[in-house]
């Protein structure tokens, strides 16, 4: 479920990124062109028969004057974050360390 789940990401991205080309007047041959790859390349890559690289996409992207912002989304059903142990860094510091880093002038 979550390989289909980014398969439709990516599609709902490339169609975005297809209508933003549309949008501007660009051919497929131009954005080829500005992403040096081969027209025939970048009708794959909208019609959703090639396996998209994020550079690429991100190629597409200033091709057409935009930029992909990428996010990470913890889908986990629970913390996957280590818990804290008794003498582990977090634990470790010495008593009155964060007091003295606090004050004023202090290094």
């Amino acid at each position: 479920m979550a390989l289909r789940r980014m398969n439709r990401q990516r599609r709902s991205l490339v169609a975005e990124l297809a209508e933003q080309r549309q949008a501007a007047g660009l051919s497929q041959t131009e954005i080829a062109a500005r992403m040096g790859t081969s027209q025939s390349a970048v009708a794959r890559l909208e019609a959703g028969e090639a396996d998209v690289r994020a550079s690429t996409l991100e190629r597409y992207a200033a091709a057409v004057g935009s930029e992909i912002t990428w996010r990470l989304e913890d889908r986990t059903p629970g913390s996957l974050q280590r818990a804290e142990r008794p003498g582990s860094p977090q634990r470790a510091a010495r008593p009155g360390s964060l007091q003295r880093a606090e004050q004023p002038g202090s290094p």
